[in-house]
């Protein structure tokens, strides 16, 4: 069996032998969210290179929010938000995942071309 080893501080995989070592060498970590802005319960951050996920309980269900920085897309529980129309609930989340994103140190650098691509979106569907 072959061991994994460090490298600033991620571990790297040689082989992937699961779905964790796949997630492990494309670089993922995933934490709990802390934040007194946004009370989600239960909540997840996963930040890639290009990408994040959220995951968080909205209402009385799992919701999750992901980000493809390289697409320029935003999915709202699987689904591109170019082609959903979102409640108020559902928009507040979007946008309240900016201050979660502006306090944690992995996201930072995601967060201007994350409100852009929200930005550009509410503008397009609610003129």
């Amino acid at each position: 069996m072959k061991e994994n080893k460090k490298l600033n501080g991620v571990e790297q995989v040689e082989t992937p032998r699961s779905p964790i070592d796949l997630w492990k060498l494309m670089g993922g970590k995933a934490q709990r969210v802390k934040s007194s802005q946004m009370p989600a319960q239960d909540s997840l951050l996963a930040v890639y290179k290009d990408r994040f996920t959220y995951t968080f309980i909205l209402g009385k269900e799992v919701a999750s929010i992901h980000f493809d920085k390289t697409k320029g897309e935003i999915f709202f529980k699987g689904h591109n938000i170019k082609n959903s129309e979102l409640n108020p609930e559902q928009l507040m989340a979007l946008d309240g995942l900016k201050t979660i994103l502006t306090q944690d140190q992995r996201a930072k650098h995601l967060l201007s071309d994350y409100q852009a691509t929200l930005g550009r979106f509410i503008a397009d569907k609610y003129k």
